[in-house]
């Protein structure tokens, strides 16, 4: 059975038009998207938007100092500045961190050695016997020694 969100706002004791039915094919977003003060009725009332973007381009929310924990357990702190709905979405967001970036970079490398791993039957029959695990590991620091010098 589908459910129904309604939203209500009480405007009077005895008002009835105060309930907002909220379709659920929707997303509602209620926070703080700024550290700035909200808004205050006189200032709003003027402002009359079309559409999502003149309220973005209004209002132009932002969060700074967001607190990111790192690998060592430390803190980065980075700014978010929100332009559209799709700025919220995970890529947007990492697009804008160089945290979240680096962060991702070393997932997306460690799924790709997984799939690998999961693929290349050879790797990983060389994985189970311990004389090629051996022969792989000290290849591979041999090849990562080599990179680091053609960085230097």
């Amino acid at each position: 059975m589908a459910r129904k969100t309604v939203i209500t706002k009480v405007l009077d004791v005895d008002a009835q038009d105060g309930i907002i039915e909220f379709p659920q094919n929707r997303t509602l977003y209620a926070d703080q998207f700024t550290d700035e003060a909200p808004n205050t009725d006189e200032e709003r009332e003027g402002f009359k938007p079309k559409n999502m973007k003149e309220v973005f381009e209004h209002y132009q929310p932002s969060k700074n100092g967001i607190a990111l924990e790192t690998e060592e357990g430390g803190a980065v702190y980075e700014n978010f500045d929100f332009k559209s709905i799709k700025d919220f979405e995970d890529e947007q967001l990492i697009e804008q961190s160089k945290q979240l970036s680096t962060e991702k970079g070393k997932i997306d490398a460690y799924n790709a050695v997984i799939h690998q791993l999961e693929k290349n039957k050879t790797l990983r029959n060389a994985l189970k016997d311990d004389t090629a695990r051996g022969n792989l590991t000290n290849a591979l620091k041999s090849l990562l020694a080599e990179l680091e010098d053609t960085e230097k």
